[in-house]
């Protein structure tokens, strides 16, 4: 009988997680659970509200990693981002605490990959700079490209990831966007290539949309609050025969009836836009980068492939169990 002998210098396999993960599409039952992990990583993945996790669910957008029966993780994504065919979007990425680093993201992201249509060939997502989040998407293969501002009150910077999904894709060229106006934010923020040299940790400018001479003065200050005094000459009320009565003192005038306020109408949000002569000038930067980042030989490309490395590990695994049989 024939035996199978695997040479002791080879290099080992990165080792796969120990229990098995399956992947199948959300419910609407899981809106609790996608709801309640949201929560618990509001900064890292951002918030989105219970009808818009409803609305993923029944457009097929949503995908649930299950371990031994139990929920440990969903992935939101589309394969279609800014009405193009040829790239797809990561919207959120989740994994349950204390079940990170068992290549329950990389599976979420194998399946959101092969269900995507064929003509879908990047993915990309948004990710603020000053989370460990960027580590992950540079282990799955990313490529950072670009970058914007984040919300005024935070002040953070978002960094564009880019991964081509194909296996041995090499030519399709890189794309992200001038500008962003939708999303979470719903303002303007002009998109800016990542000079080449520079880390995606790297201080990066901060560009708002508005009025060019209101954007460097200070907000007015806030008014402190003033306490209200908790001492009234209102007269403690009586109770006889479980009814309560409040009884005037001696010579006080009969209160009045208390006006009923009006609401006050909602102030309108209105949206800021940046200058048409910056967005033009993005974009032409845009494509002139683009035209050189897409030139051959290729500039950029990924720094590691961990999500590809799990069929290789499988096959290894399972040569590994008939050798030792």
């Amino acid at each position: 009988m024939s035996e199978i002998v695997i040479q002791s210098n080879a290099i080992a396999p990165r080792p796969l997680p120990q229990v098995d993960v399956t992947i199948r599409p959300g419910v609407l039952s899981d809106v609790p659970f996608l709801d309640s992990l949201q929560k618990l990583h509001t900064k890292q993945v951002g918030w989105m509200p219970t009808g818009q996790f409803e609305g993923k669910i029944k457009l097929g957008h949503v995908l649930i990693a299950e371990s031994d029966g139990e929920r440990v993780g969903y992935c939101i994504g589309n394969d279609q981002y800014f009405k193009r065919d040829d790239v797809g979007i990561i919207y959120q990425m989740n994994v349950m605490p204390g079940r990170q680093r068992g290549l329950i993201g990389a599976s979420l992201l194998k399946a959101q990959f092969e269900r995507s249509a064929y003509g879908c060939r990047l993915y990309c997502c948004w990710c603020a700079q000053d989370i460990a989040a960027n580590k992950f998407w540079e282990a799955m293969g990313f490529v950072p490209l670009a970058f914007r501002a984040g919300s005024e009150k935070k002040a953070r910077v978002h960094i564009f990831w880019q991964k081509r999904i194909r296996a041995g894709d090499t030519t399709t060229p890189w794309w992200f966007p001038s500008k962003t106006a939708g999303g979470s934010i719903r303002e303007d923020r002009i998109v800016l290539p990542i000079p080449p040299g520079r880390h995606w940790s790297d201080a990066k400018p901060l560009i708002l949309p508005g009025n060019p001479e209101a954007s460097n003065q200070l907000p007015p200050p806030r008014r402190a609050a003033v306490k209200k005094s908790k001492t009234t000459d209102t007269p403690t009320p009586l109770r006889r025969n479980g009814l309560m009565f409040d009884i005037p003192q001696q010579g006080a005038p009969l209160p009045e009836e208390k006006a009923v306020k009006q609401a006050k109408p909602k102030a309108q949000r209105v949206k800021r836009m940046c200058d048409p002569r910056l967005v033009s000038a993005a974009r032409e930067l845009r494509d002139r980068w683009l035209e050189q980042v897409n030139s051959s030989p290729p500039i950029l490309r990924g720094k590691y492939e961990v999500a590809r490395q799990i069929e290789a590990n499988v096959a290894s695994r399972e040569l590994q169990l008939i050798a030792a049989a």
